[in-house]
């Protein structure tokens, strides 16, 4: 396993238990989380625990019904963090990720937000292709 997987893995894991704990504290059911997402309890769960990433539109509407903003779910991570050197080219694009986040958030239709994902997973490969 290289060093961005596992690294990949912690953030995951990290962000799974910020999830859990705002849940909690809010007094939100798994079953609520899952449903207000349109996944199962099981995927739900593994969100949670970290054994899978929380994609960037699950992240919108967990926010929003947690009634925090999207970046309370990685309060604190950057302590928790160790950044190498691919890392800090990623830092660069913080803002403009930032700016992605908040304009999905303003489409209300799930479906939407879930194509327009794969649509940006179809470009990204495709430029890993011509890359």
């Amino acid at each position: 396993m290289a060093d961005d997987d596992i690294a990949d893995e912690s953030l995951t894991r990290l962000i799974g238990s910020r999830l859990k704990a705002l849940r909690e504290a809010r007094g939100i059911t798994r079953r609520q989380a899952a449903a207000a997402i349109g996944v199962s309890l099981q995927t739900y769960g593994n969100r949670e625990n970290g054994a899978t990433e929380l994609p960037a539109h699950e992240v919108i509407v967990l926010a929003d019904l947690l009634g925090v903003p999207a970046t309370a779910l990685f309060d604190g991570l950057e302590d928790r963090i160790v950044v190498g050197p691919a890392d800090a080219a990623l830092a660069v694009l913080a803002d403009e990720a930032e700016t992605f986040l908040r304009l999905l958030f303003r489409i209300p239709n799930p479906r939407l937000r879930l194509d327009l994902a794969d649509a940006v997973k179809a470009i990204a490969k495709a430029d890993q292709q011509d890359g």
